[in-house]
Protein backbone atom coordinates (compact mmCIF):
# COMPACT_ATOMS: atom_id res chain seq x y z
CA UNK A 1 0.00 0.00 0.00
CA UNK A 2 1.33 3.29 -0.82
CA UNK A 3 1.21 6.17 1.72
CA UNK A 4 2.12 9.59 0.88
CA UNK A 5 1.95 12.20 3.41
CA UNK A 6 2.86 16.01 3.16
CA UNK A 7 3.13 19.00 5.59
CA UNK A 8 0.40 22.00 4.29
CA UNK A 9 1.62 24.70 6.69
CA UNK A 10 3.57 24.49 9.97
CA UNK A 11 4.67 27.08 12.68
CA UNK A 12 2.90 28.60 15.66
CA UNK A 13 3.17 31.98 18.39
CA UNK A 14 3.06 29.92 21.33
CA UNK A 15 -0.34 31.36 22.15
CA UNK A 16 -2.57 30.17 19.84
CA UNK A 17 -2.11 26.57 17.27
CA UNK A 18 -4.33 25.05 14.31
CA UNK A 19 -6.43 22.36 15.57
CA UNK A 20 -9.54 20.52 13.83
CA UNK A 21 -8.21 19.97 10.32
CA UNK A 22 -10.03 17.94 8.01
CA UNK A 23 -10.85 18.23 4.38
CA UNK A 24 -12.99 16.66 1.82
CA UNK A 25 -12.45 16.83 -2.36
CA UNK A 26 -14.71 18.24 -4.59
CA UNK A 27 -15.38 19.63 -8.10
CA UNK A 28 -13.95 22.75 -6.68
CA UNK A 29 -11.11 21.74 -5.45
CA UNK A 30 -10.07 20.45 -2.01
CA UNK A 31 -11.27 21.81 0.77
CA UNK A 32 -10.08 22.06 4.14
CA UNK A 33 -11.82 23.93 7.60
CA UNK A 34 -9.76 24.39 10.95
CA UNK A 35 -10.18 26.55 13.54
CA UNK A 36 -7.62 28.28 16.21
CA UNK A 37 -7.30 27.31 19.90
CA UNK A 38 -6.17 28.94 22.61
CA UNK A 39 -3.51 27.53 24.37
CA UNK A 40 -4.25 29.14 27.84
CA UNK A 41 -7.16 27.09 28.52
CA UNK A 42 -9.21 23.73 27.72
CA UNK A 43 -11.27 23.79 24.36
CA UNK A 44 -11.20 27.32 23.99
CA UNK A 45 -11.94 27.72 19.91
CA UNK A 46 -12.01 30.52 17.41
CA UNK A 47 -14.05 30.71 14.55
CA UNK A 48 -13.36 28.53 11.70
CA UNK A 49 -10.95 29.15 9.08
CA UNK A 50 -10.65 27.23 5.54
CA UNK A 51 -8.13 26.71 3.02
CA UNK A 52 -7.79 25.11 -0.54
CA UNK A 53 -6.19 23.32 -2.95
CA UNK A 54 -6.84 23.13 -6.77
CA UNK A 55 -3.70 20.63 -7.33
CA UNK A 56 -4.60 17.69 -5.55
CA UNK A 57 -3.49 18.86 -2.35
CA UNK A 58 0.02 19.79 -3.15
CA UNK A 59 -0.40 23.54 -2.55
CA UNK A 60 -2.94 25.27 -0.25
CA UNK A 61 -3.83 28.82 0.51
CA UNK A 62 -3.48 29.98 4.34
CA UNK A 63 -6.00 29.51 6.37
CA UNK A 64 -8.10 31.92 6.41
CA UNK A 65 -10.92 33.42 8.72
CA UNK A 66 -14.02 32.53 7.50
CA UNK A 67 -16.65 35.72 8.31
CA UNK A 68 -20.56 33.92 7.88
CA UNK A 69 -18.36 31.09 10.57
CA UNK A 70 -17.22 33.68 13.12
CA UNK A 71 -18.08 33.70 17.13
CA UNK A 72 -21.40 35.04 17.41
CA UNK A 73 -22.73 37.04 20.52
CA UNK A 74 -25.79 36.30 21.80
CA UNK A 75 -27.12 36.82 25.58
CA UNK A 76 -23.80 37.39 26.71
CA UNK A 77 -22.32 34.08 25.82
CA UNK A 78 -20.19 34.30 22.95
CA UNK A 79 -21.30 30.72 20.46
CA UNK A 80 -18.71 29.45 18.52
CA UNK A 81 -18.52 26.38 15.30
CA UNK A 82 -16.40 23.51 16.77
CA UNK A 83 -15.41 20.49 15.79
CA UNK A 84 -16.29 20.91 12.42
CA UNK A 85 -16.27 18.16 9.34
CA UNK A 86 -16.79 19.56 5.08
CA UNK A 87 -18.11 16.67 2.91
CA UNK A 88 -19.06 16.91 -0.68
CA UNK A 89 -23.21 16.16 -1.32
CA UNK A 90 -23.46 14.41 -4.49
CA UNK A 91 -26.57 15.10 -5.16
CA UNK A 92 -26.69 18.75 -4.49
CA UNK A 93 -23.13 19.70 -5.95
CA UNK A 94 -22.05 21.34 -2.32
CA UNK A 95 -19.64 21.12 0.25
CA UNK A 96 -21.64 21.00 3.53
CA UNK A 97 -19.47 21.87 6.39
CA UNK A 98 -20.91 19.84 9.95
CA UNK A 99 -20.21 20.34 13.23
CA UNK A 100 -21.59 21.82 16.67
CA UNK A 101 -21.44 24.59 18.52
CA UNK A 102 -19.67 25.45 22.37
CA UNK A 103 -20.37 28.66 24.33
CA UNK A 104 -17.83 30.35 26.35
CA UNK A 105 -18.81 33.59 28.77
CA UNK A 106 -19.02 36.90 26.93
CA UNK A 107 -15.05 37.50 27.39
CA UNK A 108 -14.67 34.39 25.24
CA UNK A 109 -11.93 32.28 28.23
CA UNK A 110 -14.70 30.24 30.04
CA UNK A 111 -16.60 27.53 28.94
CA UNK A 112 -20.35 27.45 29.66
CA UNK A 113 -21.53 24.66 28.65
CA UNK A 114 -25.13 24.34 28.42
CA UNK A 115 -26.90 24.20 25.08
CA UNK A 116 -25.42 23.07 21.84
CA UNK A 117 -26.74 22.78 18.69
CA UNK A 118 -25.85 20.77 15.14
CA UNK A 119 -24.52 23.47 12.50
CA UNK A 120 -24.32 23.44 9.18
CA UNK A 121 -23.13 25.55 6.20
CA UNK A 122 -22.55 26.03 2.60
CA UNK A 123 -19.88 26.09 0.30
CA UNK A 124 -20.18 28.97 -2.32
CA UNK A 125 -17.63 28.33 -5.00
CA UNK A 126 -18.05 31.31 -6.55
CA UNK A 127 -17.30 33.70 -3.32
CA UNK A 128 -14.59 30.83 -2.42
CA UNK A 129 -16.27 30.95 1.08
CA UNK A 130 -18.60 29.45 3.51
CA UNK A 131 -22.02 30.75 4.17
CA UNK A 132 -23.30 31.84 7.32
CA UNK A 133 -23.47 29.16 10.20
CA UNK A 134 -27.16 27.93 10.67
CA UNK A 135 -28.81 25.46 13.08
CA UNK A 136 -30.61 22.02 12.78
CA UNK A 137 -33.83 22.27 14.47
CA UNK A 138 -34.28 19.36 16.67
CA UNK A 139 -37.52 18.38 18.89
CA UNK A 140 -37.80 18.62 22.45
CA UNK A 141 -34.81 16.24 24.47
CA UNK A 142 -31.80 16.70 21.82
CA UNK A 143 -31.45 20.74 23.33
CA UNK A 144 -27.53 19.36 24.72
CA UNK A 145 -26.26 17.60 21.82
CA UNK A 146 -24.52 17.84 18.06
CA UNK A 147 -22.41 16.63 15.37
CA UNK A 148 -18.97 16.69 16.39
CA UNK A 149 -15.96 15.53 14.54
CA UNK A 150 -18.18 13.17 12.43
CA UNK A 151 -18.22 11.21 9.44
CA UNK A 152 -21.54 11.38 7.35
CA UNK A 153 -22.93 8.91 5.09
CA UNK A 154 -24.90 9.91 1.68
CA UNK A 155 -28.02 7.94 1.19
CA UNK A 156 -28.63 7.27 -2.81
CA UNK A 157 -31.67 9.63 -2.60
CA UNK A 158 -29.01 12.64 -1.35
CA UNK A 159 -30.99 12.29 2.13
CA UNK A 160 -27.60 12.62 4.92
CA UNK A 161 -27.11 10.27 8.04
CA UNK A 162 -25.81 12.77 10.34
CA UNK A 163 -24.24 10.90 13.67
CA UNK A 164 -24.93 12.94 16.77
CA UNK A 165 -24.71 12.51 20.32
CA UNK A 166 -26.44 14.45 23.43
CA UNK A 167 -26.97 14.49 27.23
CA UNK A 168 -30.34 14.65 29.36
CA UNK A 169 -30.66 16.86 31.90
CA UNK A 170 -28.96 14.87 35.03
CA UNK A 171 -27.44 12.20 33.25
CA UNK A 172 -23.73 12.79 32.56
CA UNK A 173 -23.20 9.86 29.96
CA UNK A 174 -24.03 10.97 26.68
CA UNK A 175 -26.05 9.34 23.98
CA UNK A 176 -25.03 8.67 20.25
CA UNK A 177 -28.03 8.36 17.41
CA UNK A 178 -28.01 8.67 14.04
CA UNK A 179 -29.98 11.48 12.02
CA UNK A 180 -31.76 11.09 8.55
CA UNK A 181 -31.65 14.29 7.05
CA UNK A 182 -32.82 15.78 4.01
CA UNK A 183 -30.45 18.30 2.22
CA UNK A 184 -31.49 20.37 -1.14
CA UNK A 185 -28.10 22.31 -1.49
CA UNK A 186 -29.73 24.90 0.37
CA UNK A 187 -31.67 23.54 3.60
CA UNK A 188 -31.17 20.74 5.97
CA UNK A 189 -33.96 19.38 7.30
CA UNK A 190 -34.75 16.51 10.12
CA UNK A 191 -36.22 13.37 9.14
CA UNK A 192 -36.25 10.98 11.77
CA UNK A 193 -33.96 9.72 14.64
CA UNK A 194 -32.54 6.82 15.19
CA UNK A 195 -32.02 4.17 17.67
CA UNK A 196 -30.12 5.61 20.82
CA UNK A 197 -26.98 3.81 21.90
CA UNK A 198 -26.11 4.16 25.19
CA UNK A 199 -22.87 3.42 27.79
CA UNK A 200 -23.15 3.79 31.37
CA UNK A 201 -19.33 4.90 31.99
CA UNK A 202 -18.04 8.11 32.40
CA UNK A 203 -19.33 10.59 29.51
CA UNK A 204 -20.87 7.77 27.77
CA UNK A 205 -20.77 7.23 24.27
CA UNK A 206 -19.53 10.19 21.54
CA UNK A 207 -17.74 11.97 18.16
CA UNK A 208 -19.12 9.42 16.21
CA UNK A 209 -18.15 8.24 12.80
CA UNK A 210 -20.63 6.87 10.28
CA UNK A 211 -19.52 4.68 7.00
CA UNK A 212 -21.06 2.40 4.49
CA UNK A 213 -19.51 -0.62 3.46
CA UNK A 214 -20.38 -4.13 1.98
CA UNK A 215 -24.16 -3.12 1.89
CA UNK A 216 -23.99 -2.52 6.05
CA UNK A 217 -23.65 1.06 8.38
CA UNK A 218 -20.68 0.97 10.16
CA UNK A 219 -20.80 3.36 12.84
CA UNK A 220 -17.42 3.90 15.81
CA UNK A 221 -17.54 5.50 19.23
CA UNK A 222 -15.32 7.33 21.57
CA UNK A 223 -15.92 6.71 25.10
CA UNK A 224 -13.35 7.63 28.03
CA UNK A 225 -12.02 4.72 28.86
CA UNK A 226 -12.34 2.64 25.48
CA UNK A 227 -13.29 2.39 21.46
CA UNK A 228 -16.51 0.96 20.48
CA UNK A 229 -18.32 0.01 17.27
CA UNK A 230 -21.98 -1.23 15.95
CA UNK A 231 -23.33 -2.11 12.76
CA UNK A 232 -26.63 -1.49 11.27
CA UNK A 233 -28.99 -2.59 7.94
CA UNK A 234 -30.69 0.84 7.71
CA UNK A 235 -27.83 2.95 9.52
CA UNK A 236 -30.74 4.20 12.12
CA UNK A 237 -30.93 0.82 14.53
CA UNK A 238 -27.98 -0.44 14.92
CA UNK A 239 -27.49 -4.42 16.72
CA UNK A 240 -25.16 -4.82 19.95
CA UNK A 241 -22.07 -2.44 20.10
CA UNK A 242 -18.92 -3.87 21.10
CA UNK A 243 -15.57 -3.14 21.94
CA UNK A 244 -12.94 -2.58 19.27
CA UNK A 245 -10.52 -5.79 19.35
CA UNK A 246 -7.72 -7.10 17.27
CA UNK A 247 -8.14 -10.92 15.00
CA UNK A 248 -6.79 -12.48 17.79
CA UNK A 249 -9.38 -11.33 20.34
CA UNK A 250 -7.23 -8.76 22.19
CA UNK A 251 -8.44 -5.48 23.14
CA UNK A 252 -6.94 -2.31 20.54
CA UNK A 253 -5.76 0.04 23.49
CA UNK A 254 -7.44 3.32 22.55
CA UNK A 255 -9.71 5.40 24.75
CA UNK A 256 -10.51 8.99 25.26
CA UNK A 257 -10.59 9.77 21.75
CA UNK A 258 -11.88 9.39 17.99
CA UNK A 259 -11.62 7.29 15.33
CA UNK A 260 -12.69 7.22 11.59
CA UNK A 261 -12.80 5.75 8.44
CA UNK A 262 -11.51 5.06 5.08
CA UNK A 263 -11.97 2.75 2.53
CA UNK A 264 -8.89 1.56 0.62
CA UNK A 265 -9.35 -0.18 -2.96
CA UNK A 266 -12.28 -1.72 -1.61
CA UNK A 267 -11.42 -2.55 1.86
CA UNK A 268 -12.46 -0.76 4.78
CA UNK A 269 -10.20 0.64 7.45
CA UNK A 270 -10.34 2.30 11.05
CA UNK A 271 -7.92 5.27 11.35
CA UNK A 272 -7.29 5.46 14.96
CA UNK A 273 -4.51 6.73 18.01
CA UNK A 274 -3.61 3.63 20.79
CA UNK A 275 -1.24 2.74 23.64
CA UNK A 276 1.83 1.46 21.96
CA UNK A 277 5.40 1.04 23.13
CA UNK A 278 7.05 4.49 22.46
CA UNK A 279 4.25 7.13 23.23
CA UNK A 280 3.95 7.02 27.07
CA UNK A 281 4.66 11.10 26.37
CA UNK A 282 1.74 11.95 24.55
CA UNK A 283 -1.29 13.41 25.71
CA UNK A 284 -3.58 10.24 26.31
CA UNK A 285 -1.47 8.42 23.66
CA UNK A 286 -2.75 10.36 20.71
CA UNK A 287 -0.03 10.01 18.16
CA UNK A 288 0.55 8.89 15.79
CA UNK A 289 -1.89 7.89 13.89
CA UNK A 290 -2.41 4.02 12.84
CA UNK A 291 -4.70 2.75 10.94
CA UNK A 292 -5.65 -1.21 10.13
CA UNK A 293 -8.32 -3.19 8.00
CA UNK A 294 -11.52 -4.20 9.17
CA UNK A 295 -12.63 -7.99 8.48
CA UNK A 296 -15.86 -9.28 10.25
CA UNK A 297 -16.11 -6.26 13.09
CA UNK A 298 -12.16 -6.99 14.15
CA UNK A 299 -8.92 -5.09 13.01
CA UNK A 300 -6.78 -7.43 11.03
CA UNK A 301 -3.31 -6.81 13.57
CA UNK A 302 -0.95 -7.78 10.34
CA UNK A 303 -2.44 -5.31 8.62
CA UNK A 304 -1.88 -2.23 10.68
CA UNK A 305 0.29 0.73 9.29
CA UNK A 306 1.57 4.44 10.41
CA UNK A 307 -0.18 7.31 8.64
CA UNK A 308 1.05 10.53 10.57
CA UNK A 309 4.19 10.74 12.58
CA UNK A 310 4.78 10.83 16.42
CA UNK A 311 6.01 14.47 17.16
CA UNK A 312 5.07 14.89 20.88
CA UNK A 313 1.71 16.39 19.80
CA UNK A 314 -1.47 14.73 19.78
CA UNK A 315 -3.13 13.75 16.59
CA UNK A 316 -6.30 12.62 17.75
CA UNK A 317 -8.64 15.44 16.36
CA UNK A 318 -8.53 14.57 12.94
CA UNK A 319 -10.16 14.11 9.35
CA UNK A 320 -10.47 10.90 6.99
CA UNK A 321 -12.45 11.32 3.34
CA UNK A 322 -12.35 9.70 0.03
CA UNK A 323 -9.60 10.33 -2.55
CA UNK A 324 -10.45 9.17 -5.50
CA UNK A 325 -9.39 6.30 -7.63
CA UNK A 326 -9.69 3.95 -4.73
CA UNK A 327 -7.87 6.15 -2.42
CA UNK A 328 -8.59 7.44 1.22
CA UNK A 329 -7.16 10.82 2.85
CA UNK A 330 -6.44 11.70 6.43
CA UNK A 331 -6.20 15.41 7.75
CA UNK A 332 -4.82 15.76 11.07
CA UNK A 333 -2.78 19.16 13.09
CA UNK A 334 -0.85 18.62 15.70
CA UNK A 335 -2.33 20.43 19.07
CA UNK A 336 -0.01 22.01 21.27
CA UNK A 337 -0.96 21.09 24.13
CA UNK A 338 0.02 20.31 27.16
CA UNK A 339 3.11 22.37 27.47
CA UNK A 340 6.50 21.34 26.33
CA UNK A 341 5.30 18.59 23.57
CA UNK A 342 7.00 21.03 20.92
CA UNK A 343 10.54 19.19 22.95
CA UNK A 344 10.01 16.31 20.50
CA UNK A 345 9.80 18.33 17.37
CA UNK A 346 6.44 19.23 16.85
CA UNK A 347 5.47 22.58 15.45
CA UNK A 348 1.38 22.41 14.88
CA UNK A 349 2.23 21.13 11.42
CA UNK A 350 -0.87 20.18 9.59
CA UNK A 351 -0.53 16.89 7.96
CA UNK A 352 -2.36 15.65 4.84
CA UNK A 353 -1.58 11.85 4.09
CA UNK A 354 -3.09 9.89 0.85
CA UNK A 355 -3.45 6.71 1.31
CA UNK A 356 -3.83 3.40 -1.80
Amino acid sequence: MKIETRVIRSGWDGKRCIVHARCCRSPYGMIATAQYLDVAGSDLFSGILSSQSKDGGVTWTGFRPEEGLAPVLENGFVTVGCDATPMYHRASGKVILLGHTARYTKGGMTPAGGVRHTFWSVWDPESGSFSRMRFLKMPEGYECGGNGCGQSVEEENGDLLIPVYWEKPGDPCSRTAVLRCAFTGGELRLLEIGDPLSLAVPRGLGEGSLIRHGGLYHLTMRNDECALTAVSEDGLRFREMHFWRWDDGSLLQSYNTQQHWMEVRGDLYLVYTRRAETNDHVFRHRAPLFAARVEEGRLIRESEIVLTPERGARLGNFGAAPYGDGRAMVMAAEWMQPAGCEAYGSDNSVYLTVVG
